[in-house]
């Protein structure tokens, strides 16, 4: 019984130490990525020096085909579907370029 509490205890704070430990400079190295969201593709990417916070812009093919900016309700699922793992949507701000930039809270 006391090898199997102790290896319990070993299971679990190896589980513990695995979690993500966000600073700033995990943070700024998450890789740039696509997000969709309400019929729309987000480029997501950090933005450095500002806490745990993502930039959403508008990915287009280059031509800028886009008709019309995106609604508050598209850029809320795709910054909600953005959040890295141990990370929850504070609030977000639209920027003048049809984006916007998203505040977490991680963990």
């Amino acid at each position: 019984m006391k090898y199997f509490v102790l290896s319990a205890a070993l299971a679990l704070s190896a589980c513990a130490a695995s979690s993500p430990r966000w600073s700033a400079s995990t943070w700024n190295g998450l890789p740039d990525r696509t997000v969709a969201g309400g019929g729309y593709s987000f480029f997501a990417a950090p933005v450095e020096g500002q806490g745990f916070k993502l930039k959403f812009s508008v990915k287009t093919d280059g031509s800028f085909g886009v008709a019309s900016a995106p609604n508050e309700d598209a850029l809320l699922e795709a910054a909600r579907a953005a959040a890295p793992e141990g990370c929850s949507l504070l609030a977000f701000e639209r920027t003048p370029d049809g984006g916007a930039v998203a505040d977490y809270d991680c963990d």
